[in-house]
């Protein structure tokens, strides 16, 4: 049997989510998974829950995706968790997408929300790069700084990270015990010179 399940989300606590759910039982939803917190994070423990739990067949319906997700490239990754799962999403004021059936035209829609969000990732790292070129000619440039601040208890966790480094600590090993980015390490690395 095919559950609906219905996901609905506000962003803050003083926003009411009648309109929504009323909107969601009338599609036939008998599974709700509501939450108030920001779209603009995948880190919703109603989100994750729903995600975790769909089998094949489901379909998750929301009253429009900005519901799911106010980030392009947050939205696909979300549709990617779903069809991985074997279920399928709906939206009820979009009535374009739909992966329940076959649509060619919700394919090419997300194809092209895909390019879309490839095109800004790139432009952004063209930018970055072009900034960076500019500032280390004229010697400005020493990279992005590190959570791992001068002073008390950050120092103190910097400082070992670089010991552990130099003690040929592994990156992995290193990002687990102090719980911290790999991102973060290398900056760290690179800011103080140490050789990777």
């Amino acid at each position: 049997m095919v559950r609906k399940v219905g996901y609905i989300r506000v962003s803050s606590q003083q926003q009411n989510t009648v309109r929504q759910k009323k909107s969601l039982k009338e599609q036939g939803c008998t599974v709700f998974y509501e939450e108030k917190i920001s779209g603009a994070t995948l880190d919703r423990p109603e989100l994750q829950q729903m995600l975790d739990g769909l089998e094949g067949g489901d379909i998750v319906i929301v009253h429009e995706i900005s519901r799911l997700s106010r980030s392009t490239k947050d939205l696909l990754e979300i549709i990617d968790q779903i069809k991985e799962r074997g279920a399928s999403l709906k939206s009820v004021s979009e009535a374009w997408l739909d992966t329940s059936s076959d649509n060619p035209m919700n394919d090419f829609l997300l194809t092209v929300f895909a390019g879309l969000v490839e095109f800004e990732r790139k432009s952004i790292k063209q930018r970055q790069r072009e900034g960076i070129d500019i500032a280390l000619s004229q010697g400005k440039y020493k990279g992005r700084k590190t959570k791992l601040v001068e002073g008390g208890e950050e120092e103190v966790r910097r400082n070992a990270i670089l010991e552990a480094y130099k003690n040929r600590t592994s990156i992995a090993d290193i990002r687990k015990t102090y719980k911290v980015g790999t991102g973060t390490i290398y900056r760290l690395l690179e800011r103080e010179g140490v050789n990777r």
